[in-house]
């Protein structure tokens, strides 16, 4: 395969790198509502994602919704998380399956 193919596999496997990574950017600085659109934007692409970006998204996900107060959507993105991480256990790293974690317990504290 030449290295052109190859580069073009490479740009094509990372697209989703740096909307993703803006909306974690956006999650971590306390902008929600727009880590929330950046996230919502990218529903459509996570199906072409690996298990690693798609459980690493939904867990963005669902922690931006739960920041912005809407518990039901947040504990729909959760469990989708839990549920690739459950079937590909390694899928999060430690601390975004510890993260997962808590906000699911969270989620479903009275």
């Amino acid at each position: 395969m030449g290295r052109v193919a190859l580069f073009t596999i490479a740009v094509a496997l990372s697209g989703c790198a740096g909307p993703l990574a803006q909306g974690e950017a956006e999650f971590k600085n306390g902008r929600y509502p727009e880590a929330k659109q950046t996230f919502a934007s990218l529903e459509t692409e996570e199906v072409h994602w690996d298990n690693a970006t798609r459980a690493e998204y939904a867990l963005y996900r669902g922690l931006t919704l739960g920041a912005l107060g809407d518990v039901a959507q947040a504990s729909v993105w959760l469990h989708k998380a839990k549920t690739i991480e459950d079937a590909h256990p390694g899928s999060l790293t430690p601390d975004g399956s510890r993260r997962m974690k808590v906000a699911i317990e969270a989620n479903e504290a009275p």
